[in-house]
């Protein structure tokens, strides 16, 4: 094992001189971290923390915080190569890959999705800096990983109707629905003029009518129809008032910013209401989901365990 690193080692060594020229060049790359069989330079390092660097420059920060901010970056994005790094070794060894065919077709796809022609596509990439190859590198890498969570987590993964049927009760609200009323308004700048129009509710005439005769609201013609509301969102004094009204009551004048108002509840009804069926697939997903995340996390530390791991940074 300590044979092969240090033939790749020297390898990069007589490679970063071969590139820089002389031992006074201003940059030259060196290893970060030594995976196995593997290597993570500072070049790699540098590359995937660029952005994060950049909107830390422009941060406003302290330099005592920058300094902080900057080797919580390098750490950060270190483990994540390390972790990729150990996912490529395992696809090797599993011998999964992925065809140029395979990574064009996701391009492609990228590119549909944006409606963009390739030079509009390679110029969003420059802007983001990055180049065609490195993108294509970055897509296959995806692809990658996910064939290999597949291969090793994914197809272990169990979801019991039981605990679908669990996660329903305890998430019980959410699935119950939100209660929305479907209102209708009568709006008037006058208290006595509305009181008046309050009596005749009382005494069983038609909402709809009044509001088109009286009321002054840019929806007066529609019969006051104001839709479906969550009211959680209005006033306090209004909302109140309207959690207490059924289906078919109407409210009493109420002073408003706009003038006097009568709301009347047309409907109420629970919007977003599922039943186990309904929700059936979507819980199955969320839970799916979160057992290969839970799954595949406890591989990546099984691999890092068995592992030889020597960080430099």
């Amino acid at each position: 094992m300590k044979k092969k690193i240090n033939g790749v080692i020297f390898s990069l060594i007589i490679l970063c001189f071969g590139f820089c020229g002389s031992i006074s060049a201003e940059v030259i790359d060196r290893i970060v971290a030594i995976v196995n069989n593997d290597i993570v330079t500072w070049v790699q390092l540098s590359k995937e923390t660029e952005p994060y660097i950049k909107n830390m420059e422009s941060s406003g920060y302290s330099e005592e915080k920058k300094k902080e901010s900057l080797k919580q970056i390098n750490n950060k994005i270190l483990m994540a190569l390390i972790d990729r790094s150990l996912t490529q070794q395992e696809a090797q060894k599993y011998q999964i890959n992925v065809s140029d065919i395979e990574v064009d077709n996701a391009l492609e796809n990228v590119k549909k999705a944006r409606s963009l022609s390739q030079e509009e596509f390679e110029t969003a990439l420059n802007k983001e800096g990055l180049t065609l190859k490195e993108y294509r590198e970055n897509v296959q890498k995806q692809i990658l990983q996910s064939r290999l969570i597949n291969h090793a987590v994914k197809s272990k993964v169990i979801i019991m109707e039981s605990d679908i049927k669990n996660y329903y009760d305890v998430n019980a609200e959410k699935y119950s629905g939100k209660k929305k009323y479907h209102l209708r308004n009568i709006l008037m700048d006058n208290e006595e003029g509305i009181k008046e129009i309050r009596k005749k509710l009382d005494a069983k005439k038609d909402f709809s009518a009044l509001a088109k005769k009286h009321s002054l609201s840019p929806n007066a013609s529609e019969g006051g129809d104001l839709g479906l509301f969550d009211i959680s969102n209005f006033a306090e004094n209004i909302k109140e008032i309207i959690s207490g009204l059924n289906i078919g009551d109407y409210s009493n004048v109420i002073s408003t910013s706009q003038g006097f108002q009568i709301f009347y509840v047309e409907d109420i009804v629970l919007d977003g209401n599922k039943t186990l069926q309904q929700a059936h697939d979507e819980i199955h997903e969320i839970l799916y989901n979160e057992q290969v995340e839970k799954k595949f996390k406890t591989w990546l530390e099984s691999l890092k365990k068995n592992a030889y791991i020597k960080i430099m940074l």
